[in-house]
């Protein structure tokens, strides 16, 4: 069996059954003390002699002065080199098999270091850019800077007016994408340098005043009752105009002066899901933007008679201006760029897009979740994204990456999982989300929740089935408005609770502030009603 021959003088290994040549077996039981191919140990008594018939006979030992000498002489040597290949091959092929899971294994933890370096390498840099973003404006209010502040103000810097009149003439050749870009850039500058001197708004309502505060007034003849709901709401600069989405397919314009609707903008095949002021003119005169579950996002244009004083109800209206059939799944919120001359939308499959009034995608992008929830950050530079598995992505636009990925929600599932809202405070450190059984409110330079209130916090006695629905900062981002089974106004230095106010039987899905002093704030309801909160009058 080792040498591949007939033996001559065979015999039986007493353990494996095994035929073999019995001088070739000593020689090999003498190197190694075990039987070939095995890791028995083997003894001349664990042989069993094979009695051939006839027997064969060696002949006698011959010298190497004949060719039988010779021949024996070869046989030995011969012998000797089976035994050694023999040896060498199980010796070659276990080292082999070793050589080959050491290099498995050194490739395997390879590539696992390469990916965890690319992945802190990644983390670092995002987090550079975004604590350089978020915290700019808190060096420029420790430091002043008088080159801002003069540009702020209108004052020219040198070679201004050529400066401004070559980047007028960059616009003819630059792309949509790149003039987006330029926009934006100079929007955020301009924005942030702004924030550093900005003021509390004269006629801010006091914090004792909102103590005192109650419902107003409610309305409740808006959008069908075949489909009743309002799931999206927005106030324009005035503080007159409500734009609400409803279920029943539609958009309404609600005035609180004339106290009625003054248009109901149709064309969407399923329902709104959002729907929001593009404050680029006052009141009447200012755009409008919806997204619908059929996919789309329109942009709506004021009637030539809304800028007529005089004009009656029925001449008041908007126009569709544009369809933006973007993206291939519900369109599940959009957010005005505060440049109020682009819009950005998001769908329920995780992409998102920027789009110009007139219809033009200039940027998109997509994330690893189904969102759920989308706003600017006041500067114009990042989106905020929520998702519905419980998390909020800060979106770099321009570089079209996740700079951070927060965790709202931990340990829920379905809908109890969801980020139903989120919004980015004015003085750009702050944004708060909900989900059915918490609000927080974040701040950006930490990545980290800086405040956190479970519905047993804010609503001790709200009923079982009872969930935070939204959130939103005023303008001057100095109150907090959360709404729940009912809606809850906070001061934010403290986040001190100022006022407690119901929203009747049925749940509240949006809320806004009025005006730029938080003069009033108003809630929507899902039957169709829109409740007005406000300090009692001294």
């Amino acid at each position: 069996i080792v040498s591949g021959e007939a033996p001559t003088e065979p015999v039986i290994s007493a353990k494996t059954g095994r035929i073999y040549e019995k001088r070739i077996l000593l020689k090999y039981m003498e190197e190694h003390g075990r039987e070939p191919q095995t890791e028995h140990a083997l003894s001349a008594d664990d042989m069993i002699s094979v009695d051939g018939a006839p027997p064969i006979v060696r002949p006698r030992p011959p010298t190497l002065t004949s060719v039988p000498a010779l021949l024996s002489t070869f046989q030995n040597e011969w012998d000797a080199v089976v035994l050694e290949t023999f040896a060498l091959k199980q010796q070659y092929e276990q080292v082999r098999r070793e050589l080959s899971q050491a290099l498995y294994q050194n490739d395997a933890a390879c590539r696992v270091v390469a990916r965890l370096v690319r992945e802190r390498d990644e983390a670092r840099a995002a987090l550079a850019a975004l604590n350089v973003q978020v915290s700019a404006s808190a060096e420029v209010q420790q430091k002043p800077n008088r080159a801002d502040q003069m540009d702020v103000d209108g004052t020219p810097e040198p070679n201004g007016g050529d400066h401004k009149d070559q980047k007028d003439q960059d616009h003819g050749e630059l792309s949509a994408e790149d003039t987006y870009y330029e926009r934006a850039a100079e929007t955020s500058r301009v924005l942030s340098a702004m924030r550093m001197k900005r003021e509390t708004p004269a006629g801010l309502v006091t914090p004792e005043a909102w103590k005192t505060a109650r419902e107003a007034q409610t309305v409740e003849t808006l959008h069908t009752t075949t489909k009743p709901g309002i799931v999206g709401l927005d106030v324009d600069r005035s503080g007159d105009l409500a734009l609400t989405a409803g279920l029943d397919n539609h958009a309404e314009v609600f005035s609180r002066s004339r106290d009625q609707t003054l248009a109901t903008l149709k064309g969407h095949t399923k329902r709104v899901t959002s729907a929001a002021w593009v404050p680029n003119a006052s009141g009447l005169s200012a755009h409008i933007v919806t997204g619908s579950a059929d996919k789309s996002v329109r942009v709506w244009g004021p009637k030539p008679a809304n800028s007529d004083d005089d004009a009656s109800v029925r001449a008041i209206g908007w126009t569709k201006l544009c369809i933006i059939k973007h993206h291939n799944a519900e369109v599940v919120g959009v957010a005005v760029h505060p440049s109020n001359e682009y819009v950005a939308s998001a769908a329920a499959d995780g992409s998102w897009a920027v789009h110009s009034l007139q219809g033009e995608t200039v940027v998109s992008g997509t994330v690893d979740a189904p969102v759920s929830r989308i706003a600017f950050h006041p500067d114009g530079t990042f989106l905020g994204l929520g998702t519905r598995d419980g998390q909020a992505k800060i979106v770099d636009v321009k570089q079209r990456q996740v700079l951070a990925t927060l965790d709202v929600v931990a340990d829920a599932e379905g809908d109890a999982a969801e980020v139903n809202g989120l919004h980015f405070s004015e003085n750009g450190y702050y944004f708060v989300t909900t989900s059915a059984r918490e609000a927080a409110v974040w701040d950006l330079r930490k990545q980290k929740k800086t405040k956190v209130w479970e519905l047993k916090d804010l609503a001790p006695d709200a009923e079982a089935e009872a969930a935070f629905t939204a959130a939103r900062f005023d303008v001057s981002g100095k109150y907090l408005a959360v709404v729940a089974d009912r809606v809850v106004v906070l001061k934010v230095k403290g986040w001190a609770q100022l006022a407690e106010l119901p929203v009747g039987e049925f749940p509240a899905r949006a809320v806004a502030w009025v005006g730029d002093t938080a003069s009033a704030v108003v809630a929507a309801t899902m039957d169709n009603s829109l409740h007005y909160y406000e300090p009692a009058q001294e």
